[in-house]
């Protein structure tokens, strides 16, 4: 049972690792964003997923609430406003990373929390 243990923690170290070792470039500009975002289902580890619409609405499904909103591009920034299982989220710029078929979204311009890592799918 020890040895399970300690490779369970050793395998989870190395998966927290390998996240940490991401090579996330900010993304800079709307069409970049269009262009590897736009229109994709974007999924987390947790199930969760949204779609952000190229006519400026999105959608998704986040802890088992309904997300609806709608956004654009406002300098180096994706701005969104939204409703989540009936709660306003406000408006709030974030700053958009991309790692490959990952992406990951941070609030406050990129000085808040991160939202997560996403797989483009």
């Amino acid at each position: 049972m020890k040895i399970l243990t300690l490779s369970l923690l050793s395998l989870s170290l190395a998966i927290a690792g390998n996240a940490a070792l991401a090579d996330f470039k900010a993304v800079k500009k709307e069409a970049q964003f269009r262009q590897q975002i736009v229109d994709r289902k974007l999924t987390d580890a947790k199930g969760n997923w949204t779609i952000i619409k190229s006519d400026g609405t999105q959608s998704g499904k986040f802890n088992g609430n309904t997300y609806t909103g709608s956004w654009k591009w406002s300098g180096r920034y994706w701005c969104r406003n939204g409703v989540i299982g009936g709660r306003e989220l406000g408006t709030n710029c974030l700053l958009v990373e991309i790692d490959g078929s990952t992406t990951r979204f941070t609030r406050d311009k990129g000085k808040g929390k991160s939202g997560g890592v996403y797989t483009i799918n």
